[in-house]
């Protein structure tokens, strides 16, 4: 779900992964073929199983390194925002408006999240790879909810609200956000959503003086 996306592969098994991910984005998984995955990448649909054995195995191969880039996005974004301020609730705020800047300096609609590709269609894809893909959720889920926590622990929450609840907003708003941005052509929503969340966030919690 990163909004910088990695578009540089490094080896052979990148670049089909990368591949992949382009055409299950456009194209969904059951319209995705291996034969095209090869022909796109230059390689033998025989060289293609060296590398996974089944459209199973590729589908988790897509979500496991996109959990990887996020994992590394979203802590690169976490520590940046942490080197401006020791309150756990301005650094979530700067956060948000990292993330928002981002998403305001893409050059094009963000082409969609790969998890929810892949998992609305789970029926065709085995355990293993619906697991792939939650472990890309909660991740998201867990991370965001820390934060919520360290800053329930300073500043009192005014609201009634489950911190659970509230990281899992955020992740709901950025997927759905990038579906409705793309099909209704306003690029520019995804920003403006993500620093409403930031506001709801701030006048969730208040200051112990």
């Amino acid at each position: 779900m990163t909004l910088k996306m990695d578009r540089t592969p490094s080896s052979k098994r990148e670049q089909i992964l990368v591949a992949a991910e382009l055409a299950l984005l456009e194209k969904g998984v059951t319209a995705t073929s291996i034969e095209e995955i090869a022909a796109e990448v230059r390689i033998s649909k025989n060289g293609f199983f060296y590398y996974f054995r089944n459209k199973d195995e590729l589908v988790r191969g897509v979500l496991e390194r996109n959990l990887k880039l996020d994992e590394e996005w979203l802590e690169g974004l976490f520590a940046q925002a942490d080197r401006t301020t020791n309150d756990p609730l301005i650094s979530f705020l700067t956060f948000i408006d990292l993330l928002a800047r981002e998403a305001e300096g893409l050059s094009d609609f963000h082409p969609g999240c790969i998890t929810s590709v892949c998992c609305y269609q789970d029926r065709w894809l085995s355990n293993e790879v619906s697991e792939a893909g939650t472990r890309v959720l909660l991740f998201w889920r867990d991370r965001l909810l820390e934060r919520l926590q360290l800053i329930a622990k300073v500043h009192q929450p005014k609201i009634d609200a489950d911190l659970e609840d509230l990281a899992i907003m955020l992740t709901a708003l950025l997927d759905g956000t990038i579906t409705y941005s793309k099909v209704v052509k306003q690029k520019e929503v995804l920003a403006r959503q993500v620093r409403l969340y930031g506001e709801l966030v701030e006048r969730a919690f208040s200051h112990r003086r």
